[in-house]
């Protein structure tokens, strides 16, 4: 057999040896983008006409792990689990700001709410100010979420009320998909919670 035979022969081989071992090897798992915004938002409530303002939703100050696409969980003795295959759609901040923005529009039955840094076009009365101190739990068990939040002055700079928010909920089961739907709950009570000062000081 001549040095060109043996050449053809070894290039088949070797082609054949990496079909099989490609084609055996299992596929990667597809990733999933998910949102804080709730897709099902609760109703509006009756808030009269006169009393609604127009409001300014952040800055969102949030912890360095939780601003990784990767979703986060655990957090029981400061160790986390960074998925691989279920991620943030956006910023988590801006995530964060949005959600509670849309719990205003509907606790608050006005259109009149804009996210940090407010455009040329709406002059917010009222700012609302978060720290998001922890977002955690674990998958199955429990979703965590503790805010400290503050309403602020605009024009002055001055926080008006400033409050600490501690809330947990249990997840309908052990997937993501529940764990996150539980931190929209989380962040329901905490937008309602923020929504009730606010008509407080009208």
């Amino acid at each position: 057999m001549n040095k060109s035979l043996h050449l053809l022969v070894a290039v088949a081989m070797t082609g054949a040896l990496f079909s099989l071992t490609t084609g055996c090897a299992p596929a990667s798992a597809p990733i999933s983008y998910h949102s804080l915004v709730a897709a099902d938002p609760a109703p509006r409530a009756s808030v009269p006409q006169e009393s609604r303002m127009a409001l300014m939703v952040g800055p969102v100050s949030i912890p360095d792990l939780l601003k990784n696409s990767q979703i986060a969980t655990g957090g029981s003795g400061g160790r986390y689990r960074l998925s691989e295959q279920h991620r943030w759609a956006g910023e988590v901040d801006r995530e964060f700001a949005r959600a509670i923005a849309e719990q205003l529009v509907r606790g608050l039955n006005t259109e009149q709410v804009s996210l940090y840094p407010a455009g040329q076009y709406l002059e917010p009365k009222l700012q609302i100010v978060l720290d998001v101190v922890a977002m955690d739990g674990e998958l199955g068990k429990e979703a965590k979420l503790d805010v400290r939040w503050s309403l602020v002055d605009p024009k002055s700079k001055t926080a008006l009320l400033t409050r600490r928010t501690a809330l947990a909920e249990q997840p309908a089961d052990s997937g993501y998909d529940a764990w996150i739907e539980a931190q929209r709950r989380n962040i329901a009570k905490l937008g309602q919670e923020i929504a009730t000062a606010i008509r407080a000081r009208r």
